[in-house]
């Protein structure tokens, strides 16, 4: 009897554990079901959220396009909402009128300080305002695309066409120091190459005039080079070691959206509106001009948003609005290759170090891989992992095993070549990366970003944030940085119209040079070898590239 009540206790307490259980179990089941409900609930609002929100817009494209059709017809389909804030960029100049051609229109006093050329920076001369009702929107960036975008008031060229003959409006010489005059060579004016349409003209630049030294030993100008229409100034709590100069201003008939070198930096690349071409930076002769006949038929406005010279100079990739990137016989000055396959406009393009693979970044949110032999496509990159947004800015590592770019997103991010997984990603920037760049050893990334700075990203730490340093100094956007072909610099071209040079170890500005009369929208450097010369190169808003040694 005894070892019967104990078996009956035990199992008692087993069906009271198993009671337990079930409760408990069934609690869980509740709770779970309760969740599920608000899974579904959330769900339901949030596809009632996205027809409302379909709608709304939807509503606003028939609005858009009505407005088109009411006003100047288009002439190519406008661009989807993801490359709407790339585009409003170059529809903003595009808005703008060209500037006056007279120096004097905007002429800089000839003595400043680096914090008055930074302030200068801000101001819009009146001769570059809108006129009386025009209205325009720059991008504010990070906003997931969903902008809408602009239409262009093109304002037609007020300039005179130039021909051959025509006297261009030259910048004006002024008397060197003495001390100066033993390093600098009169710069001869060469002959003016007329373009396709005759408007485009390369203008020698007079050295840039050193100031003197007052009897009493100051210096207090020592820190600031300045001519009629460009003004240097110089960190005064850094020792100067840098003397820039302008080589040769060339004028464009539209805005320039991209500058670029070659590798022996012996020619300069540039897009505008319907052509790219390609100048010789010892004489500023413009000696390559590449046009597709049949874009120029079909359309007005077609701008190449970037272009990049082969490793061994025969060839020059260009990304344009048309959604296509076109490899150039440079020699023949015929297309090699024309690569499709994104449904947006092209932002950025890179060929492989050993120029046998080339990358491109679109609105599309997506990155292209295509190879130069024979013209195949090879892979796209972008998956759930981003970019989220359109794709701004591509680049090749210096080893050919990385690729980054730069996003609407906020966001950069690295991906191995071989393989195309995602390596890194540097979140950090409050805004839309707009360029990003690789140092020469491939140790760190530069990023320019809308929210006015300049990053600075480590790739060889390992721990979650691997930001060295951020650059603050520009007064708005940060269109475009270049590393130094040494890697002791790292240039930054910005809205505010200026350009400022870097020390990326010591991350500190030695110079903030104010050389354009619009944005600043791209930024290039060069090594001319043969030469022993460093020179950069700037394209704006204001139709000019600009050729600098330093």
């Amino acid at each position: 009897m005894e070892g019967l009540k104990a078996e009956y206790e035990g199992i008692t307490r087993e069906l009271n554990l198993c009671k337990l259980q079930r409760d408990e179990y069934e609690r869980k089941l509740q709770q779970q079901l309760q969740e599920i409900q608000g899974i579904q609930q959330n769900l339901f609002d949030l596809e009632r959220n996205y027809s409302k929100m379909k709608a709304k817009y939807e509503e606003e494209i028939r609005n858009l396009r009505g407005q088109l059709q009411s006003g100047e017809a288009p002439s190519r389909p406008a661009s989807g909402p993801e490359s709407a804030e790339l585009n409003n960029i170059i529809k903003r100049h595009r808005e703008l009128p060209t500037p006056p051609s007279t120096p004097s229109a905007y002429s800089l006093p000839q003595s400043l300080s680096l914090s008055q050329i930074a302030k200068q920076t801000t101001t819009t001369p009146k001769s570059l305002m809108k006129p009386p009702g025009a209205a325009y929107s720059f991008p504010s960036g990070g906003n997931n695309g969903t902008s809408t975008p602009s239409t262009p008031n093109t304002t037609p060229n007020p300039n005179p066409v130039n021909t051959p003959g025509t006297p261009t409006n030259k910048p004006k010489r002024k008397s060197k120091s003495p001390e100066h005059e033993h390093d600098k060579t009169p710069v001869s004016n060469p002959p003016k190459e007329p373009s396709a349409n005759g408007n485009t003209n390369t203008t020698p630049a007079a050295p840039a005039p050193s100031t003197g030294t007052p009897a009493n030993g100051t210096n207090p100008a020592a820190s600031v080079t300045a001519t009629d229409d460009w003004a240097v100034g110089y960190n005064p709590n850094i020792p100067k070691n840098m003397d820039v100069q302008l080589e040769f201003d060339v004028d464009h008939s539209s805005v320039v959206c991209c500058v670029s070198f070659s590798r022996d930096g012996k020619y300069l690349a540039t897009g505008c509106n319907l052509s790219a071409q390609i100048f010789d930076v010892s004489t500023g002769n413009k000696i390559h001009v590449f046009r597709e006949k049949q874009n120029s038929e079909m359309y007005s406005d077609l701008y190449i948003r970037s272009v990049s010279f082969s490793p061994d100079g025969k060839f020059l990739a260009t990304g344009a609005e048309d959604k296509s990137v076109k490899i150039w016989d440079i020699e023949k000055e015929q297309i090699k290759h024309n690569f499709t396959g994104h449904t947006l406009d092209i932002y950025s393009l890179d060929f492989s170090p050993d120029g046998k693979f080339i990358v491109s970044g679109s609105g599309d949110k997506k990155i292209k891989i295509w190879r130069i032999e024979d013209g195949s496509f090879i892979t796209t990159i972008g998956d759930d992992n981003g970019p989220v947004d359109g794709v701004t800015s591509v680049a090749f590592s210096p080893d050919g095993t990385q690729i980054v770019a730069g996003s609407l997103d906020r966001i950069v991010r690295v991906w191995d070549m071989e393989s195309g997984f995602l390596t890194s990603t540097f979140e950090g920037h409050m805004d839309a990366v707009y360029s990003v760049a690789f140092s020469p050893d491939g140790k760190t990334l530069a990023s320019g970003s809308l929210d006015k700075t300049v990053k600075l990203w480590d790739l060889g730490r390992q721990h979650k944030s691997r930001c060295k340093d951020t650059l603050q100094g520009h007064k708005d956007f940060v269109l475009s940085v270049a590393f130094s072909v040494d890697g002791n610099w790292l240039v930054s071209g910005s809205k505010d119209r200026s350009v400022q040079f870097w020390d990326p170890r010591a991350s500190v500005t030695h110079m903030i040079l104010q050389g354009h009369r619009n944005s600043v929208i791209s930024v290039a450097t060069a090594w001319d070898a043969e030469r022993s010369i460093r020179r950069f190169a700037t394209g704006s808003g204001d139709c000019r590239s600009r050729i600098w040694r330093y």
